[in-house]
């Protein structure tokens, strides 16, 4: 009994009209050996699975063949023949990473200098080439550059970047494209008609999903579903390859809108008992929260979507219960949360600590949201009655006083006498948090050179860091950014989020700014003119 043959090796296309969404690439090199005008070396980029190595051993049976075919090899001559069958010597096929040296590059300059045995040219194709060293580049430039009559390369590479300008300049250069889903499921359908299976529609978008545009994978998820069940469905996509289902990935983004970890939490849980994979399940996640994304910057146009029809009203229900803020920072969360994994002994507990923060997170910044709209309301509102009751407003005056509100919500100043900073304890890491916000915005953290900075309990039982600065100009260049990114150090460096207080370090002087002034004129009406609470940051 023959051995089992894997169908991405047993369906791989051995024509270029096999080859699939690539037409830009093989209508050329169809119309070069059709005209006799093939290049003497050839570079073919793209990622993994999409026809770069398939194509190479195409075009080396082509140029060869006895009897080509519109371009095509006959797939019938001895020499087709036994190219395929890995028996012809002048089709040399290498592996770059495990010959990436000198000596080999030597080696293969030395045997092309002779004439091929049985084919009208030597063809070397040199997979991953990305990977060979500086000095076995160095080697290879003057046999690409001018190669015998009868000598063609062929490189392949997912790494393009790697590849050195030398060698790029002197290679006709192909981008192979992600090939788009709805081609992989056609290629599997077609497939599934001439195998013993049968694949659903559904399960064969579901398969070139996870294949993220690589037919060669693709192949393999199929193969490997194939193994559970002859009739695939979506469920036996889900078992075979181990990824949670659409109801799973929905419900966890629901609990996030919802700010609801706890559930969330839940369904990680059952998700783990049912041996689902993590970093997988992030990756879902992160896909459908692209979706939101797209959703809510172009509502219309649908096609940019990667999600099943069935799935277009459940995400449209999702994406009303995101703001574009809180769908970009949860976007970048899981992200983030993804390339730690890879890095974690414990991916469970690396999407576990991302969902509580953004659980957390969101919540709290729509409750700030929420705060500072309405304080700045209520402050309109005074001004307006201030000017009602005919007290005299200077315009300069009150632009003035509309910038200085601004700050005073972007940095929360407060006053705090020396007595009870005595009292309050200092905040020991507050060094490496400038250290850190040094790098992001260094002409602020000028500023605040000398300031000292300690922990503080509001009356409600939050906490929050109160900042001593000793440059008045602090406030004048400190915007609600520098804000923003100042509290993202201090998150990043302690652990968890606080309000932001500052004050001056001799903020018992009187001011005498027009602002102040203002501010006077109404606490002498009865208005309650106060800062923002620090917990509103």
């Amino acid at each position: 009994m023959p051995a089992y043959e894997a169908l991405y090796r047993k369906w791989r296309p051995q024509t270029f009209d096999d080859i699939v969404a690539q037409p830009h690439i093989t209508r050329t090199l169809v119309n070069q050996i059709l005209r006799d005008k093939t290049a003497h070396a050839y570079l073919f980029t793209g990622s993994r699975g999409t026809g770069k190595t398939t194509c190479a051993r195409i075009f080396a049976k082509a140029v060869n063949c006895l009897h080509p075919k519109n371009g095509n090899p006959c797939l019938e001559c001895e020499i087709c023949c036994d190219a395929e069958a890995g028996a012809l010597t002048d089709i040399i096929e290498i592996d770059g990473a495990s010959n990436n040296g000198v000596d080999e590059v030597r080696s293969l300059r030395d045997n092309a200098a002779f004439m091929p045995v049985r084919c009208k040219y030597k063809v070397y194709i040199i997979d991953e080439v990305h990977m060979m060293s500086a000095g076995a580049f160095n080697a290879l430039l003057k046999m690409i550059e001018e190669p015998p009559a009868y000598v063609k390369f062929v490189f392949a590479t997912t790494e393009i970047h790697k590849v050195p300008a030398t060698i790029l300049s002197r290679c006709q250069r192909f981008d192979f494209r992600r090939i788009l889903p709805n081609d992989i499921a056609g290629r599997i359908q077609y497939i599934a008609d001439h195998e013993e299976f049968s694949v659903s529609d559904e399960a064969a978008l579901r398969i070139a999903s996870l294949a993220d545009g690589g037919m060669r994978d693709a192949l393999s998820l199929l193969d490997q579903c194939a193994a559970v069940s002859d009739d695939i469905q979506i469920s036996t996509v889900e078992e075979a390859v181990g990824v949670a289902g659409k109801e799973s990935v929905f419900s966890v983004l629901g609990n996030i809108a919802q700010h609801d970890a706890s559930s969330a939490l839940g369904t990680i849980d059952a998700l783990y008992r049912q041996s689902k994979d993590m970093t997988r399940f992030a990756d879902e996640l992160s896909q459908q929260l692209r979706s939101l994304m797209l959703l809510k910057t172009a509502p219309n146009d649908t096609g940019l979507l990667q999600c099943m029809p069935d799935d277009l009203e459940a995400l449209r229900g999702l994406s009303e219960q995101f703001t574009m803020p809180a769908v970009l920072e949860a976007l970048d969360a899981i992200r983030q949360c993804c390339d730690r994994m890879t890095r974690s002994g414990s991916r469970r507990m690396e999407l576990e600590m991302t969902l509580i923060r953004l659980c957390t997170d969101l919540k709290a910044q729509q409750g700030d949201t929420s705060a500072l709209s309405d304080r700045i309301a209520k402050l309109e509102a005074q001004l307006a009655d201030l000017q009602k009751n005919g007290i005299a407003v200077n315009p300069s005056g009150a632009a003035q006083k509309q910038k200085s509100n601004k700050d005073v919500l972007a940095t929360n100043l407060q006053t705090s006498t020396p007595a009870e900073k005595e009292s309050l304890p200092p905040v020991k890491n507050w060094a490496v948090i400038l250290e850190e916000y040094d790098r992001i915005n260094p002409s602020v953290t000028g500023l605040l050179s000398g300031s000292e900075a300690y922990y503080i309990t509001k009356k409600d039982g939050k906490e929050a860091i109160h900042i001593v600065v000793k440059n008045r100009l602090f406030t004048k260049l400190f915007s609600k950014d520098d804000a923003i990114a100042l509290g993202g150090c201090i998150s990043k460096i302690l652990g968890k989020r606080y309000g932001l207080g500052i004050s001056y370090a001799d903020s018992d002087k009187p001011q005498t700014s027009p602002v102040d002034v203002l501010l006077q004129r109404a606490k002498e009406s009865g208005m309650d003119v106060s800062a923002p609470d620090a917990n509103q940051l």
